[in-house]
């Protein structure tokens, strides 16, 4: 899907078979989300046709066609709604289905998949990321606070113990070893990325990895509260 969004998304756009593929998808996903009990409720009472329409007009242009959209800012749209994380992985798994559906390939889903995940702050109303100077103390970044890569890796460690040994979340380390270990290396490098180091890891393709696993906000919080605890045993400031 990557290397596809390279090219531009009216190739995308093209493969989704233009704006009448677009109407079909519209169709198709609202079917699916305006009976799913875990979001049927944002449509309740509401002009279900008018919001299609609406839908239809803003993914015409965000995935790759013609730049037709003339309504309200999402954010504003979506303001009083109160949107999670959760409710915003049901939206994403309605247009999984649809586009499954309508025969759509696997690679060119994920590609639409991906190309909607930004969305999520506008949505959700909230900031995507951090400030470059929150992230700074004392002219450190919290990678250098925390002591550099070799302790990130130590507290990464620390953690997968408790998580696989964690009722709330274990199930989803049921791998083998060699998997455990790809995945303490992908979340570290992650993390050093995040903490002000070296960015090694597309956080795009991490998103993709999860959109099947249904994590929620309580499993993510747990998640952590292991890193929490990892780093509280490794005496890592508080701050």
């Amino acid at each position: 899907a990557q290397k596809n969004m390279e090219k531009g998304k009216d190739g995308l756009f093209k493969r989704l078979g233009g704006e009448e593929g677009i109407s079909h998808f519209m169709e198709r996903f609202f079917d699916i989300v305006v009976v799913d009990n875990r979001i049927r409720g944002f449509f309740q009472g509401k002009d279900i046709k008018a919001i299609r329409e609406g839908a239809r007009v803003y993914f015409t242009e965000a995935l790759g066609g013609p730049k037709i959209y003339k309504g309200r800012d999402l954010a504003e749209i979506h303001k009083a709604q109160g949107v999670t994380d959760y409710d915003f992985d049901c939206f994403l798994a309605g247009m999984e289905k649809a586009l499954s559906g309508l025969g759509v390939e696997d690679e060119t889903i994920d590609e639409v998949i991906v190309t909607m995940e930004p969305v999520r702050p506008a949505l959700l109303g909230r900031a995507r990321g951090l400030a470059a100077h929150a992230k700074m103390k004392d002219g450190q970044t919290v990678l250098e606070r925390i002591g550099g890569d070799m302790n990130v890796e130590a507290i990464v460690d620390t953690m997968f113990v408790g998580l696989l040994s964690d009722a709330r979340v274990r199930f989803f380390f049921e791998q083998s070893r060699e998997k455990i270990d790809i995945m303490k290396r992908s979340f570290a490098a992650l993390a050093v990325g995040g903490f002000g180091g070296p960015v090694t890891v597309d956080d795009r393709k991490v998103r993709k990895v999860h959109y099947t696993l249904n994590v929620t906000d309580y499993h993510f919080d747990t998640m952590m509260e292991n890193f929490w605890y990892a780093c509280d045993l490794m005496e890592v400031d508080a701050e």
